[in-house]
This record gives C-alpha cells, structure tokens and sequence, in this order.
C-alpha cells in the first residue's frame, strides 16, 4: 500500500509511534456492536504504518495462550519489523521493556490503537 505522490501527511513518519494494545481475538469477540469497521481500520493503520515507515510495537495481554496473539486480517497487515511484547498488567508503561521501546522510538508522538479500549489502552495513554 502506498501513498499517491503529494498527499500530505497529518503526522510526521520521523516523529511517531504506532502502539498497538491488545488487539488479541479474546478481546475482539468480546466487543459491542459491529467490530468488522473498527478491524478494516484498525489493518488499514497497520499497512499504512507500515507503508511510510513508522514503527509499530504492538502488546499482548497475557496469558496468550487463552487470549491469542492478532486475529489473522491484523496479522496479515503487520509490518513485518514491528516489535511484539507480552504483557502482565494493564498499563503496557508499566512493562520497561515496552516503555524503553517507545522512549526509543523517533519522536515523541505516539498513535494508539487497540481492542480492549476500556482499561488497557485507557491505562496506558493515562501513563
């Protein structure tokens, strides 16, 4: 997936993070509503990440084992040299693994997703 040439960019590629929290199928079967729109997004930002080179680290929630890794349209779409952690509590900043590979990232602006929006991702933007 590429851009066409002169579309301007809202976020600089040098500057900026993706973090992926817990987009595991546990969490996804669990959602209200239709989730099918927020998946098509969801892939989309991750093959755009990956288009224009902004660095994706994603997290899972552990047990993986119970939970799953990325469901298979989301795998699909990861850029191939995104980091993976597994995580033991809520907020992924609390994880210093996870928390060196955002502080080393190219800038200081972070764009989050995930699928557990209501403690995970709330917790970690909250750090």
């Amino acid at each position: 997936m590429s851009l066409p040439a002169g579309t301007p960019l809202r976020a600089d590629p040098q500057a900026i993070t993706l973090l992926l929290i817990d987009a595991q199928p546990m969490f996804w079967d669990s959602m209200s509503g239709s989730r099918e729109p927020v998946m098509a997004r969801t892939a989309h930002l991750l093959k755009l990440a990956g288009s224009v080179g902004v660095p994706v680290i994603a997290t899972f929630e552990h047990p993986v084992e119970r939970k799953g890794w990325l469901p298979e349209r989301l795998e699909r779409a990861m850029p191939a040299n995104a980091a993976r952690f597994v995580k033991r509590t809520y907020d992924c900043c609390g994880e210093p693994e996870i928390r060196d590979a955002l502080l080393s990232g190219p800038g200081r602006q972070v764009a989050v997703a995930g699928a557990e929006t209501d403690v995970c991702v709330l917790q970690s933007t909250l750090s």
